[in-house]
């Protein structure tokens, strides 16, 4: 049928006259059939060129017969874009034009029928790149008449959008559509960035993302592209556009919700390498962090994956990626120093299983399950008692001098009082590759306290290793400290 209307249009012609091809979405001769004027009948529009010359055709269907409506000189070398779509009016379409003026350029005409005739509707001298036209839905949903997505080419695959309408005043920005079409955008910039780390297309994916209302990817998007050696656009302009997020997240209050840490490995299985993020708020004038929140940027899909922390506050936190499982797929172990007396931590482990990341190891609830034992025997000994695995230590006391001793024991080496001391939770959790075969076992440690917390008398070690379920003791030691010789 439309080979149909395409003939009819090349009879129209003049001799040697061809007609123009749009190349985008698919190579085809540009010509449209559409309603332009409201009388429910639809029109022949067509772009030929002739004599070096580029026009639009208008046929119209009278009485059965076609005939010339308007013939109107175009620009440029060639056609881009050739759509009818309603601008104005439901009712009546206009015509939407992009005159080619280089490789990557176009220039936008809007024609638009009126009881008068036909008019040009102001476009505000519009050069693009791409251009999209749909009935977006915005603050009041879709309302029948479409929107302009205008993309300028910026760098490499990186385009500036910006979306219009027309109202009386010409093409104004439609922002109440932002959210809808800047997934679309966000969805284009996260697709390049499989295959293309570059500073520009994470600055183009935050600002997408930020006008999609999807604004702590945003602020994650930022932080990746302020992470690059030449930031881009600038470090200054990144950092403004960081701002604006902030303020929006909290309706113009300013926060502190920054990237803490950050490191790159597949940590899901599927080849690609991911980046996994702790975000979290500083407290001003302390180097305290609340609300750390684990984010999982997936780098097959460019989907995030936020994962809240049971004890989200305290300082230092850092990330580690390594296998502790043994599938070969890296694990994700996250450690926070709580700041209190006993150097104690909270410390996670979480791993890619039954298709989802999940929680494997808490040291809270590790520290539940290891219940020790200390008390001070006679003759200047402690014993230690471990109850999984079920172990005694017996610890010798005489490196804590004479001093120290005499303040607990009488002379005979008898206890002046029975005395009992405890083992820390955890204060301590590193990875530690024992058979260098790829896959990490974890050493906690945890002080021994005798009679205050500073009385340290040694440290319990337990080397944990996964069994498929859970990590369990693989082996437990407990380190003494030694006699300071230095000064004797």
């Amino acid at each position: 049928m439309m080979n149909d209307y395409v003939n009819i249009f090349k009879s129209f012609l003049p001799q040697r006259a061809t007609v123009l091809e749009l190349q985008q979405p698919e190579k085809k001769e540009a010509v449209v059939v559409a309603d332009i004027d409201g009388d429910q009948v639809d029109e022949i529009i067509g772009a030929f060129k002739y004599e070096g010359k580029n026009y639009i055709l208008i046929l119209k269907n009278v009485g059965g017969h076609w005939q010339p409506l308007i013939m109107i000189r175009g620009s440029g070398y060639g056609i881009n874009d050739l759509l009818v779509v309603p601008l104005t009016d439901t009712g009546v379409n206009t015509i939407v034009i992009g005159w080619q003026q280089g490789s990557i350029w176009s220039q936008l005409n809007l024609l638009q029928w009126t009881p008068h005739g036909f008019v040009w509707l102001p476009t505000n001298d519009i050069v693009y790149s791409k251009l999209e036209a749909e009935d977006m839905p915005g603050s009041q949903g879709k309302d029948g008449l479409y929107e302009l997505a205008i993309w300028t080419h910026d760098t490499g695959e990186a385009y500036k959008v910006n979306i219009y309408r027309l109202d009386k005043m010409g093409l104004v920005e439609a922002k109440d559509v932002y959210p809808y079409y800047f997934r679309k955008v966000a969805s284009y910039y996260e697709k390049l960035l499989k295959t293309n780390d570059y500073a520009y297309y994470w600055y183009y994916l935050a600002d997408a993302q930020m006008k999609a209302q999807e604004l702590e990817q945003a602020l994650l998007s930022i932080d990746k592209a302020l992470s690059f050696s030449s930031p881009y656009p600038s470090e200054k302009e990144l950092l403004e556009k960081k701002q604006e997020i902030l303020d929006q997240i909290e309706g113009g209050k300013q926060n502190n919700q920054v990237v803490i840490d950050w490191k790159k490995g597949d940590v899901t299985g599927d080849g690609y390498e991911d980046t996994v993020y702790l975000t979290g708020e500083k407290t001003e004038g302390s180097p305290y962090w609340k609300n750390i929140t684990l984010v999982i940027l997936d780098g097959k899909t460019n989907t995030y994956e936020r994962i809240p922390l049971k004890e989200n506050a305290g300082y230092n936190p850092t990330i580690f990626l390594g296998d502790f499982t043994g599938n070969h797929i890296k694990d994700i172990q996250i450690v926070i120093d709580t700041g209190g007396s006993g150097g104690i931590i909270y410390a996670y482990i979480f791993a890619y299983v039954e298709k989802k990341i999940q929680q494997i190891f808490d040291a809270d609830a590790y520290n539940e399950r290891s219940k020790y034992e200390v008390n001070y025997q006679n003759q200047y000994k402690a014993t230690v008692l471990s109850s999984s695995p079920k172990i005694k230590y017996t610890l010798d006391l005489m490196y804590k001098g004479e001093e120290y001793l005499s303040e607990i024991y009488n002379k005979d080496g008898m206890l002046k009082e029975p005395i009992e001391g405890w083992v820390d939770p955890v204060s301590g959790l590193y990875p530690v590759d024992y058979a260098r075969d790829g896959t990490f076992e974890l050493l906690a440690y945890q002080e021994i306290a005798g009679r205050y917390h500073a009385d340290g008398l040694g440290y319990v070690q337990n080397i944990l290793k996964w069994n498929g379920h859970e990590f369990v003791n693989d082996r437990q030691n407990v380190a003494i400290f030694g006699e300071d010789l230095s000064n004797s």
